[in-house]
């Protein structure tokens, strides 16, 4: 990296910014279509919620179907709401031709019901995992996880929203009518080709991973979502395979961000622009009571930073440059002032976090993601010809790289030999004390699963887990660039009672 301070720390420091993605030229004088807002499913009552993974065709190019994987629809899944303190009784039942695994991303349950690539449902097979929701209200999702495969899946559709609430989010005054004032927002990026037909390949992926030219929000190009002229909650999902985004209003509007992977923070934090890498999701709030609309951009990180010469000139360029290209919003807020509207202000109170005294780590882990291993590849080779691994080892499904005591915290210290990767952790939310050397800055100081690290330094987490996970359903670490866990940049732990 060539800059000294973190992404997170500049963002947070209050730059706003005007970004482009890329918008195929079929798409440039249509109309802009509606906000698709999946399905809603009631997961609190215990009974089976069926979920056929199923293939099916969807239009992301007006008049021309493309292939697609979903999950009891064409493209994506439905929202799984669930509550803290109840079960959560899933029926996934795969009607395609490929074995497929599906992971709850963020879920803090054991092993055997968690998703990793060894529980990958054949072909015309079922799992039924029940899982007791024991962790507090929080934004997740779940999402293929099958073996060498992972990138593919999702790339095709393999993905969905779960949101749990708790007392204590639903006494709050936040948003929360789904669909309304409470919007789930998946951001991907897609390329087409000109039958308008996904183009994927996993040996075919740069170094940093497959990079799509065109965002989508909800599997659409550019909707609007109407919405009332007071607060809006948005549940952002950053769903890509590799893109780092950066999001924003085109207007500079702040908004508030209340929530990280794991759920609320302490106290809502002001920005007018955030990163979010592959895997991350933030509940934000945006007041719209001034009626004019809000244009939410999202700004490919890669691009701002193309040249390796830092974020912060090269937003300022961007902002004060005549020549920079008009954005396209990946979704707009459209105010109606007939809908009803949440107009009471963001509590500044939202959450006790409660860290452990460095008395209570009784250990520290270090794990280095590399990309070279091979010396004989140079560092920037083609993705498929580049080793990745963690701590020199790629992933083997027959090999436990880790072995934890469960209800005991560790410190765990996670850098790479090469760029700027998303590092998750199976069955857990975590602390982070430090992002890529520095101090996590406040928005960043919630419950996470996953954390960004570089080649700069050492970023570091707390971590106490809670479940098992065994040998035969061990848990994952893994950088969450889907092509970069494909090909083994990924490890296995198991979770175990303490003994003696």
């Amino acid at each position: 990296m060539s800059f000294s301070l973190s992404r997170r720390q500049i963002l947070v420091g209050g730059i706003s910014m005007l970004g482009v993605n890329h918008v195929p030229s079929a798409w440039s004088n249509t109309s802009r279509p509606k906000l698709p807002i999946p399905a809603l499913v009631d997961g609190t009552n215990g009974e089976p919620v069926d979920l056929q993974i199923r293939s099916g065709q969807w239009s992301f190019l007006p008049g021309v179907m493309t292939p697609t994987l979903g999950i009891n629809q064409d493209y994506l899944g439905p929202t799984i709401r669930t509550r803290r303190n109840t079960e959560l009784n899933l029926n996934y039942r795969n009607t395609l031709e490929e074995g497929v695994a599906i992971h709850g991303h963020g879920l803090h349950v054991p092993g055997t019901v968690d998703g990793g690539p060894q529980l990958e449902i054949a072909p015309g097979d079922h799992w039924q995992p029940v899982l007791s929701i024991v962790q507090p209200a929080a934004t997740c999702w779940y999402h293929s996880h099958t073996h060498g495969r992972t990138g593919d899946q999702v790339y095709r559709g393999l993905a969905g929203m779960i949101i749990i609430d708790d007392d204590n989010t639903t006494s709050m005054e936040l948003p929360n009518r789904y669909g309304l004032d409470d919007l789930p927002v998946i951001i991907q990026d897609r390329t087409f080709d000109a039958q308008g037909r996904f183009v994927y390949s996993l040996n075919d992926a740069g170094e940093d991973g497959w990079f799509g030219e065109t965002v989508i929000v909800n599997g659409v190009v550019s909707p609007i979502a109407e919405v009332p002229a007071g607060k809006v909650r948005l549940r952002i999902l950053n769903g890509a395979n590799a893109r780092f985004y950066i999001v924003a209003f085109a207007d500079g509007r702040p908004f508030e961000k209340i929530a990280s992977d794991g759920g609320l923070l302490e106290s809502p934090v002001s920005l007018t622009a955030m990163e979010m890498a592959p895997g991350e999701r933030c509940e934000i709030i945006v007041d719209l009571s001034d009626g004019r609309p809000a244009e939410l951009l999202t700004l490919f990180e890669d691009e701002v930073d193309a040249e390796g010469e830092g974020i912060v000139g090269n937003l300022l360029d961007l902002l004060g440059g005549s020549d920079s290209p008009v954005p396209r919003p990946s979704l707009t807020l459209k105010v109606d002032r007939t809908l009803l509207a949440h107009t009471a202000p963001v509590p500044d109170r939202l959450a006790t976090i409660s860290r452990p005294a460095e008395t209570e780590i009784i250990n520290t882990r270090d794990f280095v993601l590399n990309m070279d291993g091979d010396e004989g590849h140079g560092a920037h080779a083609g993705h498929a010809a580049m080793d990745m691994t963690i701590n020199g080892s790629a992933m083997d499904m027959n090999v436990i790289n880790e072995q934890v005591r469960r209800g005991v915290w560790e410190r765990w210290r996670i850098r790479s030999n090469q760029g700027a990767h998303p590092f998750h952790v199976h069955g857990c939310s975590f602390l982070v004390e430090q992002m890529e050397g520095v101090a996590a800055t406040p928005d960043q100081q919630g419950w996470k699963d996953t954390v960004v690290l570089d080649d700069d330094d050492w970023s570091e987490i707390v971590v106490r887990f809670d479940h098992q996970a065994t040998e035969q359903h061990p848990y994952m670490y893994h950088c969450h660039i889907l092509e970069h866990e494909d090909r083994g940049m990924m490890g296995q732990f198991t979770v175990t009672d303490p003994t003696g």
